[in-house]
């Protein structure tokens, strides 16, 4: 292998200084206004699902639309106590578990959500967020107490 296979094209981020964006991303996760200095302008976010029975799930490409997608789901949702569970990192990427306590804003109804993102930067700078969050539960939460 030559030297530069294998290596990024983007300046290498430390460990700690990756460690350091991926806690304030999902510290900021529920003010999606403070979160956006992270975010590259050309950046991609992910959540897993149909989008057809979800309008959570799927693509959001650019800065712009992830901010009007972590609103949309802040409007929805109350996002509380998100805790860390484990981080692997791997050069300039990342793979956080996590979890945090939801209430839905309409319904009343509250659980834990358990999560898993996939999170790559260039420089320092996220471009890339795949969410896989338990969906099920945010169906369970939306659903009326009378039904």
């Amino acid at each position: 292998m030559s030297k530069n296979e294998g290596e990024s094209l983007a300046p290498q981020i430390t460990r700690p200084e990756l460690e350091q964006v991926v806690t304030a991303l999902l510290d900021r996760r529920n003010a999606p206004e403070k979160l956006a200095p992270l975010l590259a302008p050309e950046a991609e976010w992910t959540m897993n699902g149909d989008k057809a029975s979800w309008p959570y799930a799927g693509l959001r490409c650019r800065r712009d639309s992830i901010l009007d997608y972590l609103t949309a789901f802040t409007v929805e949702f109350r996002q509380e106590n998100i805790r860390l569970i484990s981080l692997l990192i791997d050069r300039e990427q990342a793979c956080a578990q996590y979890e945090m306590h939801l209430r839905h804003r309409g319904t009343g109804r509250e659980g834990v959500l358990q999560a898993l993102t996939f999170i790559r930067v260039e420089g320092d700078v996220v471009v890339e967020v795949h969410e896989f969050l338990d969906s099920a539960l945010l169906f369970r939460l939306r659903e009326s107490v009378g039904r």
